[in-house]
């Protein structure tokens, strides 16, 4: 199957996009330096980018599907309820909430995978709804509602571990270990509030558990488990 990649970074269109407005307020309220292509990083890190067959798309926020259209060949998987709702809005409104509709290639019908909602299963054991992406237990998408429509986490082994990937599910660490909340600010730009406290309030569970290593994408402890892998490598 080779590598998997999960999101896509910004890219090197992300500049290109929000030089207009209203896009241009995205970039107003996240600044960011300039992003080199998705495929340059893959390659400084020893990967070859035509490698990459697979894109699993987490959520459809700027800063994770920015890099798609570097990638023309390859399979996209995606929740269906991840890209609908947020075509449906007004532009300013997509800006908003951290969609911006010129960084999703024209060919993505074409190569995207389409994962129906309503077939993603609960079991007892488990607080989310998961799908078997490959039905052979390697990859199982978790969905953590909240912070963007059809957000999904993976679920695999690692290195010796039970790791659950929550992408943007939580920001920082403290969040499930001390039970803090974001500021005001901060909580008013999720898409579901209620949703997005209900999965925080899950994965506490998961972590008091301690059945898996969580991870978030934006939290610093994600810079140390790749740093683990890399060494392994």
């Amino acid at each position: 199957m080779g590598w998997i990649l999960v999101d896509s970074g910004y890219g090197a269109h992300f500049t290109d996009v929000t030089s207009r407005f209203p896009e241009r307020m995205y970039r107003w309220v996240t600044p960011t330096c300039e992003t080199d292509s998705t495929k340059a990083i893959l390659a400084r890190a020893g990967i070859e980018p035509d490698e990459i067959r697979h894109i699993i798309i987490t959520h459809f926020h700027a800063d994770h599907v920015g890099g798609l259209s570097e990638f023309p060949n390859a399979a996209i998987y995606f929740r269906g309820d991840s890209l609908r709702p947020l075509e449906s809005l007004t532009r300013l409104r997509q800006v908003r909430a951290a969609f911006l509709r010129g960084l999703i290639p024209d060919w993505l019908p074409d190569q995207a995978v389409v994962l129906d909602e309503t077939r993603f299963e609960r079991r007892s054991d488990f607080h989310f709804e998961t799908w078997d992406l490959f039905s052979d237990g390697s990859i199982t998408l978790v969905h953590l509602p909240g912070h963007a429509p059809g957000q999904v986490g993976l679920r695999f082994d690692c290195a010796g571990a039970r790791v659950l990937y929550a992408a943007d599910a939580f920001w920082r660490s403290c969040q499930i270990k001390d039970a803090t909340e974001p500021w005001r600010l901060a909580m008013a730009l999720q898409w579901n509030i209620a949703a997005y406290r209900h999965t925080v309030i899950g994965l506490r569970d998961l972590h008091q558990r301690g059945e898996y290593r969580i991870i978030a994408c934006h939290d610093e402890g994600v810079t140390a488990f790749l740093n683990e892998l890399g060494a392994r490598r």
